[in-house]
């Protein structure tokens, strides 16, 4: 009875052990620990930025992009910097990285240790380009990036920052497409759920298009699982990356509860998110740039 009692104690003093190395060895545990974006942002002296326009990623006369690059007292390569990655809106077939061209000089005014680089895709409803090739620009967009490693200095840290359909984009090529090199993601007045009545059948342009069908190439009613394919919020899981949202109070075109939405989800989920609501602001965010880019330094800080 001893002996039978004694093998019963050391059979379950062996099966703690066990539970106690399943849990050294998570997903979580096993994740390499990440440099504060702070260090990095921080870490050089910066004068003045280098702008280059119009550089290619790829074939297509959209696939380009400007980049700011910092200009230091002495160039260490110990010493990268962090990659902003600015995406413009436009309804996903309108507009240009122009439209972001302030916001990208209110991210150089901080002069911080930061690349900058403001981007254009291919546009829905030209060439008959839909969601999944937009997600083929953004692939394309980072294999690049990542060849500029070594000549531009650049860190594994990237910051991916939408504003409207630009921030959808972001959204879905982090969560949808399992992005984590991508650090975090701020996304203003962005559609969260395509499933949404108010964004499938409430976007249209001014020659009444319906920007939601250019985007999947299919009325919501004839393909819905493809509406709920393209949306961020769908995608949505416990290990995906940090977010900040901005939203107006007065934006009649994409409605906070877009954003609130997602935000209780990732609160749920226990996804490192903040959300803030400018109560005077429209859909453009005339005026609240550089709030918003002020903002989300401060954030990127505290990563």
């Amino acid at each position: 009875m001893k002996t039978r009692l004694l093998y019963w104690i050391v059979l379950a003093s062996l099966a703690l052990q066990s539970c106690e190395l399943v849990a050294d060895v998570s997903p979580f545990s096993q994740q390499k620990k990440r440099t504060p974006l702070v260090n990095l942002m921080t870490n050089q002296t910066v004068q003045w930025y280098d702008v280059k326009f119009n550089q290619s990623y790829g074939e297509n006369r959209f696939q380009n992009y400007d980049v700011y690059v910092p200009h230091v007292d002495s160039l260490d390569p110990e010493k990268k910097s962090v990659s902003v990655v600015l995406v413009h809106g436009g309804g996903w077939s309108l507009l240009d990285k122009s439209f972001l061209a302030e916001a990208a000089q209110h991210f150089a005014n901080q002069k911080l240790n930061i690349t900058i680089f403001n981007i254009n895709h291919r546009l829905a409803g030209i060439d008959s380009v839909t969601f999944d090739d937009m997600m083929t620009d953004f692939d394309l967009f980072f294999d690049h990036h990542d060849s500029l490693k070594n000549v531009l200095n650049l860190s594994d840290e990237i910051v991916l920052w939408g504003y409207s359909s630009g921030g959808h984009l972001a959204l879905s090529y982090t969560y949808k497409y399992d992005k984590r090199n991508i650090r975090a993601v701020t996304a203003i007045a962005a559609p969260t759920d395509l499933t949404d009545e108010t964004i499938n059948q409430g976007m249209k342009d001014d020659k009444n298009r319906n920007l939601t069908e250019l985007l999947i190439g299919q009325p919501y009613e004839e393909n819905p699982d493809a509406y709920r394919r393209a949306s961020p919020y769908f995608a949505v899981d416990r290990q995906c990356s940090t977010i900040l949202l901005f939203y107006g109070g007065n934006d009649n075109l994409i409605k906070p509860e877009q954003g609130e939405k997602l935000e209780s989800l990732l609160t749920k989920k226990r996804v490192q998110s903040e959300f803030y609501l400018l109560p005077d602001a429209n859909h453009d965010m005339h005026g609240k740039m550089g709030e918003i880019v002020s903002e989300t330094i401060d954030f990127m800080k505290n990563l």
